[in-house]
């Protein structure tokens, strides 16, 4: 079993009363691991997100699609986030085995809220080694917990919940004298295949094994290179078999596979970026919300919430008078924390700068050295700041985000599963997100790549290929949804043009 309090205190001690004490506090850790545990996960199953991200919903198409045969299972393969999809194919597969009607988004869902209350529980007990204070630990992990984009994402289904988790294992097992290097290169090679951007968790390792003082600086330079080199060899024939499956029209090599981003990311164009959308969205780690989102789910629990968050901060601002009583944090594991966030930190700042859910890979380290923080100055504000901030994203972020209402493309798709044919077929010149919505969502009709005019009736055409086709016969049925994010057209006709 692994020790949650620490080899050194075995050391630093002896004898059966302290054997016992030891014991003791051992199980309090992992009590409070639990609590925390059970809480989040309580939270994240009570109010699960209506408004998807795109990539789950994507992840959750294919994986269908595959099940029931439309597709190939090289459609799961995708080099930024490499197995995941076929790791939740196995989860859908296995629900249905046991006879659970559920779709893919809503088994991907469950499994990130419950690798997300894992994750909570350990940040718990990271924070408690770290700091060897269980105030601090609370805070640190209801701020992990409750952060609005972690929070937000703990209860849709992606790739980036289960791959924190396994990178905090990583971390947990760096972290222990010696590091258990096995279980944590097993953990971190799980990561980088679930999502590329796990590689930065190198430099937090390689800084565990040279503050290892049991061994020789020769050797620790020896075990980096073993542990980097074993790592990067799993992952690379992972990518290369992948690769042998992949579509070499769309990646003619393996650089270009591995290399390869989202469209919609880029690298960071000016300096003004960095002082913009680069800080604004590690804010929106920390709390979300809009105010016309309030307004149209306004509740008495909202209401509720509000009241805790400003009890909350008023705890907080008188505990802040009291007398600190510091504690003193290990700094071993406070350099290998700060090699986890800075590398990260760094690229992200060049790389899609205001994008706040890739900064979730750094989420876990911020956490834990604001938990750091807290021990060695005052920690009862620090509580009281973290439940303030909880209750003000579940307020005004996370329960409006539970209403499917919430969200347009999920209303319009909705609207158009209940008026457009079971039978009917959609042609798209580009399948965009928005299609993918439209896709999963009014679920049935079948969706075809334009490719000269439709040669039968009826059919039905989205934007893209309205704009190629330039019908001039009126539609029979219309839907549209168009603003200053979306631009959505979806029209049927009772004949070819």
């Amino acid at each position: 079993m692994v020790s949650i309090m620490g080899d050194e205190f075995l050391e630093r001690t002896s004898g059966g009363r302290t054997l016992f004490l030891y014991e003791k506090m051992r199980f309090a850790t992992l009590r409070s691991s639990w609590l925390v545990m059970a809480c989040a996960l309580i939270l994240y199953v009570a109010f699960p997100t209506r408004t998807y991200y795109w990539d789950g919903v994507l992840f959750s198409l294919n994986i269908e699609s595959v099940a029931r045969g439309d597709a190939s299972a090289a459609m799961l393969i995708h080099p930024n986030h490499l197995l995941f999809s076929g790791f939740g194919y196995l989860l859908y597969r296995g629900a249905a085995a046991c006879g659970l009607a559920m779709r893919a988004i809503a088994v991907l869902q469950v499994f990130d809220m419950l690798a997300s209350a894992a994750a909570a529980g350990l940040v718990y007990a990271i924070a408690k080694r770290v700091t060897q204070s269980a105030g601090a630990a609370l805070a640190c992990g209801v701020l992990f917990a409750f952060g609005a984009t972690w929070w937000k994402f703990s209860t849709d289904a992606d790739a980036y919940i289960p791959t924190v988790l396994l990178l905090l294992l990583t971390i947990w097992f760096a972290i222990q004298q010696p590091p258990r290097l096995v279980a944590a290169g097993a953990c971190h090679t799980a990561a980088m295949l679930f999502h590329q951007l796990a590689i930065f968790t190198y430099a937090a390792i390689v800084t565990a094994i040279l503050l290892d003082r049991r061994r020789s600086p020769g050797k620790r330079v020896s075990i980096c290179a073993a542990y980097v080199c074993g790592t990067s060899l799993c992952v690379g024939a992972a990518y290369w078999i992948c690769y042998l499956q992949a579509d070499h029209a769309a990646y003619p090599t393996l650089r270009r596979f591995i290399a390869s981003y989202a469209s919609d990311s880029g690298f960071t164009r000016s300096f003004a970026e960095l002082f913009t959308m680069y800080l604004a969205s590690y804010g929106k780690l920390f709390a979300g919300g809009k105010l016309s989102l309030i307004r149209e789910f306004f509740s008495p629990l909202t209401v509720t919430a509000f009241v805790v968050c400003a009890a909350a901060l008023g705890f907080s601002v008188r505990q802040w008078r009291a007398v600190a009583k510091p504690e003193q944090a290990d700094r071993r594991a406070l350099a290998i924390l700060w090699a986890w966030l800075i590398p990260c930190a760094i690229f992200l700042a060049l790389w899609d700068p205001g994008s706040a859910f890739h900064k979730l890979f750094a989420w876990p380290a911020i956490a834990l050295l604001i938990g750091a923080y807290a021990a060695s100055r005052r920690e009862r504000p620090w509580i009281g700041l973290a439940i303030g901030l909880a209750a003000w994203n579940f307020g005004a972020y996370i329960y409006p985000h539970a209403h499917a209402s919430a969200d347009p493309v999920l209303t319009l798709a909705r609207r158009m599963d209940g008026e457009m044919p079971k039978n009917a077929t959609v042609y798209y010149a580009a399948f965009s997100p928005d299609d993918w919505y439209l896709d999963y969502f009014a679920p049935g009709r079948k969706w075809v790549r334009l490719a000269g005019a439709p040669a039968k009736e009826p059919f039905c055409a989205e934007t893209t290929a309205l704009v190629a086709l330039a019908p001039t016969e009126q539609p029979a049925a219309r839907w549209e949804l168009v603003n200053s994010q979306h631009n959505i057209r979806v029209e049927c006709f009772s004949g070819a043009r």
